[in-house]
């Protein structure tokens, strides 16, 4: 859906964004980033409630996307997929798991982030920062020559951010720019200053009082987890009135940011980027904040794009769009080349109403796929969302939801049962996606249309951070997930694969993620009763396998990577693996004020 405009402005956008720049002082860009911010709560998205004048007086003005989606449900994983076009498993950042002294994991430095793009095209670059797991420590930094994340971690709120920016901007207005302006004020702890703390609920008078902590939930969890209860109703009313009086601060602010760029002539020459990287549970599924779920209170964010005679005005885009797709939209806006690898697409067809979107050959997913992961809190989960429909997958306990989001937009009825060709096509898609995403083995195990027994045994080396085999499935030969009624694992746990007296003419393939790099894998293969070492073949020069059971680890030099392209004589067992190549993780080690205010959030014990 995409709301018209004139033919004349669509025709020199179009020719603007096929050709680059047109005039000859380059765009500024400015992204304005509102941290936890539901799209559902602003004007512009339709909400009741008067919270967002100032934004939504924006979208009035550019292309506003009503179906936009995040790659994770916290900070720092979902803005470093925004600049960088990468998923999270890919660029790394995220993961607040302590382990010998490290707090999480740093962005990979072997891409180029949106920041350094434009340093080297001649920009100067800043950051106005207000979370703490924004910290440089985290490498989402690079790039920017001026990384402001001072008072340090104090909450400086959205009146001073908007100070802060135009400093900076004043400073830097007569040579090209990109700004990044993160407000952190619809973040807990809801405590908007008056009179936005009265704002919306006005006659409450309950047991909160006019803020609601993260120490208050923590005290009244069991009485605010009360369906039935009046009061606790009355409290979520009120909870939800004071993030809705943080985000209309936040707004007054972004309407004086927007009102510093036109007074200092800056407007019409600004791409300006608005947009959040998550949402926010209002116990809409029995939970509270972010980081926990992949529903879509917590990944449905908003997304506007506004220049000012460019772009076109008062356009509303319906399709599914992802964060993914920000920067490589931004870099076709402002007629940059990105000499470096973008998950992401160009949303300039949605703008110009010129066509569809298409993904390149080598990106995981076409473009009408939204993929979403990395938690925060609980057990790993995965998401595939291609409206209407949405599959959510709990690595740990394995538990599937298929949602259809056109007739159940609240998330609550799980199809998985009733929609089974649905599910068999979302489920290859995802399964696909992380078997590619990073890397995974593979055992093809092939009769040669002769019936052969097959007996496999996988055993993951048990030293510390070992044991971890996950993802376990088994294919046909064409690479689609095989029902369990057909063939069944005799055991499957996160140390052992074992499928037993398999009768098999043609080809199944067994494929599973690992972490081998710091304890091997050890297999143990018979056909037909006996040890097949002479049928064994591994890598893709089909290297024989020289004992029987036999260790294998996937290091880089390993004769085991790589997809083989020839097959051996049947019957016979294959094995490599493949998939992303990732720079290693870069462990984090916090200062100790940043690890205070993390804690101060909830973020780390």
């Amino acid at each position: 859906m995409r709301t018209p405009g004139r033919l004349a402005l669509l025709l020199g956008i179009c020719l603007a964004l096929s050709c680059g720049q047109t005039s000859e002082r380059k765009l500024n860009l400015m992204i304005i980033a509102i941290d936890t911010l539901r799209p559902d709560h602003l004007g512009c998205y339709g909400y009741e409630r008067n919270t967002s004048p100032n934004i939504d007086g924006l979208a009035a003005e550019g292309v506003l996307f009503e179906d936009a989606v995040s790659q994770s449900p916290w900070t720092l994983p979902s803005f470093a997929t925004i600049l960088t076009s990468l998923y999270p498993t890919q660029h790394g950042a995220g993961f607040l798991e302590p382990g010998a002294g490290a707090y999480g994991k740093r962005m990979r430095t072997v891409f180029p982030p949106l920041a350094m793009l434009l340093l080297k095209q001649g920009y100067t670059t800043g950051a106005i920062i207000n979370a703490p797991a924004l910290a440089a420590e985290f490498g989402v930094d690079r790039g920017f020559e001026f990384y402001d994340t001072t008072p340090r971690w104090d909450r400086r709120i959205a009146d001073g951010t908007t100070a802060d920016a135009l400093k900076w901007i004043d400073l830097n207005k007569d040579v090209p720019f990109f700004a990044f302006v993160h407000y952190f004020d619809p973040h807990l702890d809801y405590t908007p200053p008056a009179p936005y703390d009265t704002l919306f609920d006005p006659g409450y008078e309950g047991r909160l009082g006019k803020g609601f902590e993260r120490e208050t939930y923590i005290r009244l969890e069991r009485e605010l987890a009360r369906e039935d209860d009046p009061a606790a109703a009355a409290d979520w009313n009120h909870i939800r009135a004071l993030y809705d009086g943080e985000i209309a601060f936040t707004d007054a602010a972004v309407g004086d940011l927007l009102k510093g760029l036109d007074e200092r002539g800056l407007r019409d020459n600004t791409l300006i980027v608005f947009l959040s990287d998550h949402g926010e549970e209002f116990f809409e599924h029995k939970g509270f904040e972010h980081g926990h779920t992949l529903f879509d209170e917590l990944i449905k964010v908003p997304l506007i794009l506004s220049l000012p005679g460019r772009l076109p005005e008062n356009v509303t885009v319906g399709e599914q769009v992802r964060l993914l797709d920000v920067m490589p939209t931004i870099l076709d806006i402002m007629g940059i080349s990105a000499a470096t690898h973008l998950e992401g697409v160009s949303l300039e067809p949605f703008i110009t109403g010129q066509g569809d979107v298409e993904a390149s050959k080598v990106s995981l997913l076409p473009a009408k796929f939204a993929f979403s992961e990395s938690m925060l809190y609980g057990t790993e989960k995965k998401s595939l969302t291609a409206h209407p429909w949405k599959l959510v997958y709990d690595i740990v306990t394995e538990e599937e939801m298929l949602l259809n989001l056109a007739v159940d937009p609240g998330e609550h009825h799980n199809v998985l049962a009733e929609e089974t060709d649905t599910r068999g096509l979302m489920e290859n898609i995802l399964f696909g996606t992380l078997y590619t995403i990073s890397e995974s083995w593979f055992v093809e195990i092939s009769g040669g249309g002769e019936s052969h027994t097959f007996d496999l045994t996988v055993t993951a080396q048990q030293k510390p951070f070992a044991g971890n085999i996950k993802l376990a499935k088994i294919l046909d030969a064409d690479g689609y997930i095989v029902e369990s009624d057909r063939v069944k694992f005799t055991e499957i746990s996160s140390e052992l694969l074992r499928i037993e007296g398999l009768e098999l003419k043609g080809t199944l393939r067994l494929a599973f993620k690992a972490n081998p790099k710091r304890a091997g894998l050890t297999f143990d293969l018979r056909i037909d009763g006996e040890p097949a070492a002479g049928k064994t073949f591994i890598g893709p020069t089909l290297l024989p396998a020289s004992k029987m059971p036999f260790t294998e680890k996937s290091t880089r030099k390993a004769l085991s990577r790589g997809i083989p392209e020839s097959r051996p004589q049947t019957p016979y067992f294959l094995i490599w693996h493949s998939g992303n190549e990732l720079q290693p993780d870069t462990p984090v080690k916090l200062s100790e004020d940043t690890k205070q205010r993390l804690r101060a959030l909830g973020y780390i014990q």
